[in-house]
């Protein structure tokens, strides 16, 4: 990992994120463990409380299990945390869409991308990524710098 100023560089073999110090990609571990804290969630709370409570976290990239993992979905186009439609449009439709169609694989394709994203991601260009702090929300990146993954 290259450090430039007050922006973290992740890069593998030919692709560049800028992401503010201190945020690092989401482990596959971490994201098996948000999903298995979503169903839990959305059981403890009959659904209904989950729905509510996902209206107040999507405005800052997260539902309401990446809330309490301290992880967020940023976009690889401008190294910031999704705003609350684009993280509806992945929660609610793209996930569901692409999770059917590809019977499922869309899911498990965390397991094998080295970069820890769902086929969901992939289509979305984003991450997940471990921001507890909420450095993505007031992320600045230079317009000029590389930040496409």
């Amino acid at each position: 990992m290259k450090v430039d100023s007050n922006m973290a560089t992740i890069q593998s073999t030919s692709d560049v994120l800028m992401l503010p110090d201190g945020v690092v990609l989401t482990s596959k571990a971490s994201r098996l463990l948000c999903a298995l804290l979503e169903v839990v969630l959305a059981i403890v709370t009959l659904g209904i409380g989950y729905f509510i409570w996902s209206f107040f976290t999507y405005r800052h990239g997260q539902t309401p299990g990446k809330k309490l993992m301290g992880i967020r979905v940023v976009s690889l186009n401008d190294g910031k945390a999704l705003p609350f439609w684009m993280t509806l449009l992945r929660e609610w439709i793209v996930k569901g869409f692409i999770g059917s169609i590809t019977f499922g694989i869309a899911y498990v394709w965390i397991l094998f991308d080295s970069k820890n994203q769902a086929l969901y991601d992939k289509v979305l260009n984003t991450v997940v990524v471990d921001d507890p702090q909420g450095l993505t929300l007031a992320a600045n990146t230079p317009s000029s710098s590389p930040t496409t993954f």
